[in-house]
């Protein structure tokens, strides 16, 4: 009898040192492990709309501003991926729909559906030394936000662009730096694999540099922000947050996009070559 109750008495005392079962809120993660698509919307950020302005005509979140890569870029054809040259200019016309380099900016765009327009915009900002600048799908805007609206635009003083120059790469620089057989060093064209097999660097008797073709949209997720998993895939390829990396597409566009999203995930050594095969050529 003394046995069975002291069975019993161990039963109850391991019975009540269990844990009760611990209920998880779970927010789904926009990139990384601490950006939610909630803290995204904090601090009421200006939303620029990267779209074609007859898309952002037809339909556009309130208060967002309709923004194209071009108006950023040069007007000569054959160079048009490359940056205005009064980068001053350009950071005067940011401050008159108040951005600065401490705002949070959300840049909306097609994502897979487009050719990295909003991307484009984002390194575009991130040139010009704003800080915080997040890509977001046109779609998944009101999944993220669903009651609240965009916040009118209050204009911002002048700012002197404090300019992130390794995240762009020149003509000259780059011919330089694909003639040498530097392992430390890959070109990456985010072009389609179809593009890539008609013409690409490695094709070029002087170019020395390995070349892979990995396709814009692997490095996106499905809201629009650039897709951590995308690391595995670059690691396969001996590609680590050390290796610099050169990043090319036709004209500047995708491949700005693509340097947008290794910077954001810590590839701090990633550039475009924003001049693209169409000033190779």
């Amino acid at each position: 009898m003394k046995l069975g109750l002291l069975v019993a008495s161990l039963l109850a005392v391991l019975v009540g040192c269990q844990q009760k079962p611990t209920k998880i809120v779970t927010q789904e993660p926009v990139i990384g492990e601490n950006i939610t698509a909630e803290r995204l919307m904090k601090d009421n950020p200006v939303i620029l709309d990267a779209r074609p302005s007859f898309e952002f005509n037809l339909a556009h979140v309130p208060g967002a501003i309709n923004v194209r890569w071009e108006d950023f870029s040069q007007q000569n054809p054959k160079s048009r991926g490359l940056l205005q040259p009064d980068l001053f200019s350009l950071a005067r016309r940011l401050s008159l729909i108040g951005v600065d380099p401490q705002t949070k900016v959300l840049v909306l765009g097609k994502g897979p559906q487009g050719a990295g327009e909003e991307g484009r915009v984002a390194w575009t900002l991130k040139v010009l030394g704003v800080k915080e600048v997040y890509t977001v799908l046109h779609t998944s805007y009101r999944e993220m936000n669903p009651t609240k609206e965009a916040p009118l635009v209050q204009n911002k003083p002048y700012w002197k662009p404090d300019v992130a120059e390794t995240l762009t790469t020149d003509f000259k620089d780059f011919k330089n730096m694909v003639s040498k057989a530097d392992s430390s060093l890959v070109v990456i064209d985010v072009r389609s694999a179809q593009e890539y097999a008609l013409r690409n660097l490695s094709q070029i008797k002087d170019v020395k540099a390995s070349v892979i073709n990995m396709n814009w949209t692997e490095f996106f997720g499905e809201k629009g922000l650039p897709e951590k998993k995308i690391e595995s895939a670059l690691y396969e390829k001996n590609i680590s947050k050390d290796t610099k990396i050169l990043v090319i597409s036709n004209h500047g566009v995708r491949s700005g996009a693509v340097t947008y999203a290794l910077n954001f995930l810590g590839y701090k050594k990633a550039s475009n070559f924003a001049g693209g095969y169409e000033q190779w050529k």
